[in-house]
């Protein structure tokens, strides 16, 4: 990674703050590219160049600024980065009292490099990961072979484990991502990855039996089922996502396992559901909000009427009359399976 005029400025404009000598920051061909002096910037410095050749530190006293062209007295020293060579800094004033200083100097630029690789590389690897997931969610069929290839040799990951996808819905896909890897990394939870999807998406799969995240109180989690490799993800995905659709409440998780029924009569035909439930739906619609809610409860309930009373905090005898109501006024009695099955879907599918 080579030293550009951008992050010079930049290390230059900190740098002079606390170094009161003039600073040259120079590329791995010699061109000053920042500079305290701004108009010796572009130009080259004979001094650098030197330090290019040789790849040692180097003091220029007065007498040996005839040597090199465009120099001045002070120190010259080359740039590192990963075992290559970057650039060079030089810092003018007498050699003895700037060394130190250029040898800070030398140190900052090396650590801001590093940072800088750190961060494109970070950056580089989330644009493929998101380019993968794209081509794993899309609405049609997938290349599963590629996708393995892709995963294997250029994201360096083994892909065929069983995964378990985490989905959450939010207004603020990106912010929630960030803060999403920083708890992963305090609580030692290893992600396949942690992206924004879409416009309101985060996903993030875990490896099957692994810890979850915890859900922040603004925002929808939707946890899918287990699954293996890449059709294995794809599928949680999309349970995930169901499950916030059928079921979702904010600031609490809800897992697709608890709601194969919700989900099976969710999929019916459009045409037998219209069949079958517009008139109920028509009649449902009408009820008042307290018998809705109850009706709600019953089934959260599994039908049980003594926990429903409890959750809802109302005698039994309240319980038996507002379902008497409804069974009157829709046609359909929530105590029998059969109506309870054609209630259900109707609540669900609206």
């Amino acid at each position: 990674m080579e030293l550009t005029s951008q992050l010079g400025h930049e290390i230059i404009n900190r740098l002079s703050k606390y170094i009161n000598v003039p600073i040259n920051l120079m590329d791995s061909f010699g061109k000053i590219v920042a500079s305290t002096d701004t108009s010796r910037i572009d130009q080259l410095h004979g001094g650098a160049q030197q330090v290019i050749k040789t790849l040692e530190p180097q003091k220029i006293s007065p007498k040996d600024t005839e040597l090199f062209s465009n120099t001045k007295p002070g120190v010259n020293l080359p740039i590192f980065h990963r075992g290559e060579l970057a650039g060079v800094v030089g810092l003018t004033g007498e050699p003895d009292k700037v060394y130190q200083a250029a040898g800070m100097t030398q140190g900052s630029v090396e650590i801001a490099l590093e940072q800088m690789y750190i961060q494109r590389q970070a950056f580089y690897q989330e644009r493929q990961w998101s380019h993968w997931l794209h081509q794993l969610l899309q609405p049609d069929d997938i290349d599963v072979v590629e996708l393995e290839k892709e995963a294997q040799y250029t994201l360096k990951i083994d892909i065929k484990k069983t995964w378990q996808v985490i989905l959450f819905q939010t207004e603020s896909p990106f912010e929630l991502a960030e803060s999403i890897r920083k708890i992963a990394e305090a609580e030692n939870i290893e992600p396949l990855f942690v992206l924004p999807y879409q416009e309101n998406m985060v996903v993030v799969p875990l490896p099957y039996n692994h810890s979850l995240p915890s859900c922040p109180d603004r925002d929808y989690m939707g946890i899918g089922e287990p699954g293996y490799a890449i059709r294995g993800i794809r599928a949680s995905f999309k349970q995930a996502q169901e499950a916030i659709q059928l079921s979702g409440e904010k600031g609490k998780p809800v897992y697709s396992e608890f709601l194969k029924m919700d989900r099976l009569l969710h999929h019916i035909d459009g045409k037998t559901y219209q069949d079958v439930t517009k008139l109920y739906a028509h009649r449902l619609k009408k009820i008042e909000s307290p018998y809705v809610d109850t009706l709600h409860c019953y089934f959260e309930c599994d039908l049980k009427m003594n926990r429903t009373a409890e959750k809802l905090h109302i005698h039994r005898n309240t319980l038996l009359y507002r379902l008497d109501q409804l069974s009157k006024k829709v046609g359909l009695d929530p105590r029998k399976f059969k109506d309870a099955v054609i209630l259900q879907s109707i609540l669900i599918n609206n």
